[in-house]
């Protein structure tokens, strides 16, 4: 049965026109091997001493006695992190890591080009676009150009800046045996560590000059992938909380004015100020109509709104219906129709009802992201079309499968509609949504794991709004 599914769902098409913002950068890859390590702690006796008792609450990392603490904390934890660095730092890492790969990085940046090499119309804001940033986007993206009205030009075009943003990522693969100092650690999963540069200039939303012509921008795109509200401020025009919240909603709106069936979609990126997170999401989620999270996020999330009972849950035995638990008090508490987890094998989806798209359809296009998140784990890089049918014969995971048949027994031993029948669709339908939960690839030692989440949601929205406008075409 799955098999099938997967078969037909890889034949799917993108019709839709995208756009992606705001946050565009360059990523600086850097593999880690457990010489490196040993390398950089030999030649710097110290650089263990006087490190911080909780280094991942270090904001930002200044010196390589914080970094290499917050990296010895992720890899024995095994968990993906993503904070701010003083770029500074940035010539000690050019120092110490001499093998290094330049990537395109940035949510904006990843889905833009993942969207035009699966042959949607893609386009991308970004405030700032250096001819180094420029140079690294497919050559189909479009971006606006603001004379009165609005035009779309070639990005490589469209350069406005010289000053380009840079994300150090430190990768490392599952089973690697790293040396701190006296503590040996094995890496439980391939992981990765991330610390980006900041300048005024990579606002987090529209620059001024665009804002009255954003009813036209929304008119010109299907749906939407936002991102970089993490940055809660803009430096000169929205210092407070408070005012990047004003200015955020009034500028979704205003994209929104001109085209009431826009698709908005935000993935998930902790804030540093958990507070100020729950402020924020509260406030502009609802304005949304897709959401993306994965396993480990939630359970801050969850935290964070006062559902600490969700969050044990997950701790004491991480599982589909645990999560399931925690995404449907999510899309409750911040208003929002559809939320995806995303998950290693598997993914969680609730869709609150009245929902105008058949759960078939969305399975099918979740099938279709999960194949693009595989060839780019076997691949690296944004998925050509073309390349996605390679997956076709490739198994989905028994860990989803597992995860699928477990869902079914819990759910029917507390009494819900999950009959055996599920073990083959995935869906379960409840009085006000609807839960898919979507078996999915899993590759042995992906090439790279920089933006999976991001491919996953935005493949897998993308494709769902396609089809639903093929759906509705051929009614």
């Amino acid at each position: 049965m799955w098999k099938d599914l997967l078969k037909q769902a890889v034949k799917t098409k993108l019709t839709c026109r995208v756009l992606a913002g705001f946050n565009a950068n360059v990523d600086v890859v850097i593999k880690l091997n457990a010489e490196m390590i040993e390398n950089i702690i030999t030649e710097n006796s110290q650089i263990l001493d006087d490190a911080p008792a909780q280094p991942t609450k270090v904001w930002p990392i200044k010196t390589n006695v914080e970094f290499l603490a917050l990296l010895q904390e992720c890899i024995k934890v095994g968990k993906s992190y993503y904070g701010v660095m003083d770029s500074r730092l940035g010539d000690w890492f050019n120092q110490a890591f001499t093998g290094r790969e330049e990537a395109m990085g940035g949510q904006a940046g990843i889905i833009a080009n993942q969207m035009a090499a699966l042959g949607a119309t893609s386009c991308v804001y970004c405030p700032v676009l250096s001819p180094k940033q420029a140079a690294m986007f497919d050559e189909r993206v479009l971006y606006p150009k603001v004379n009165g009205k609005v035009s779309w030009i070639p990005i490589r075009t469209a350069v406005n800046d010289q000053w380009t943003k840079l994300n150090y990522i430190f990768e490392y693969a599952k089973g690697i045996r790293f040396k701190f100092g006296n503590q040996e650690i094995v890496s439980p999963r391939a992981n990765r560590v991330i610390l980006g540069t900041r300048n005024p200039k990579a606002a987090m939303g529209f620059d001024p000059a665009i804002q009255p012509v954003l009813a036209e921008v929304g008119q010109s795109v299907d749906l939407a992938f936002m991102a970089g509200y993490h940055h809660g401020r803009i430096e000169g025009r929205a210092e407070t909380l408070a005012e990047y919240i004003e200015l955020s909603v009034n500028d979704l709106k205003r994209l929104k004015s001109g085209n009431p069936d826009l698709k908005l979609h935000l993935e998930y990126v902790p804030m540093p100020n958990a507070a100020d997170e729950v402020v924020l999401l509260r406030e502009i989620t609802p304005l949304f109509t897709s959401f993306g999270i994965n396993e480990n996020e939630i359970r801050r999330l969850l935290d964070e709104l006062g559902y600490p009972d969700l969050v044990a849950e997950i701790v004491k035995k991480e599982r589909a219906f645990s999560l399931y638990q925690g995404v449907l008090q999510i899309a409750r508490e911040l208003k929002v129709s559809r939320i995806q987890l995303h998950n290693l094998g598997y993914y969680v989806v609730v869709l609150m009802k009245p929902y105008a798209v058949d759960p078939a359809v969305v399975r099918q296009a979740c099938l279709f992201a999960s194949a693009v998140n595989g060839v780019k784990a076997l691949q690296g890089g944004a998925v050509p079309l073309e390349d996605v049918t390679r997956i076709a014969d490739y198994p989905l995971s028994e860990i989803g499968l597992g995860q699928l048949r477990a869902f079914v027994s819990e759910a029917k031993s507390l009494g819900l509609p999950a009959a055996d029948e599920m073990i083959d669709t995935g869906i379960m339908e409840m009085d006000d949504h609807w839960v898919l939960i979507v078996p999915a690839h899993v590759i042995p030692n992906p090439v790279s794991t920089v933006g999976m989440g991001d491919t996953v949601s935005s493949s897998a929205y993308a494709a769902e709004v396609s089809l639903a406008a093929v759906k509705s075409c051929n009614c």
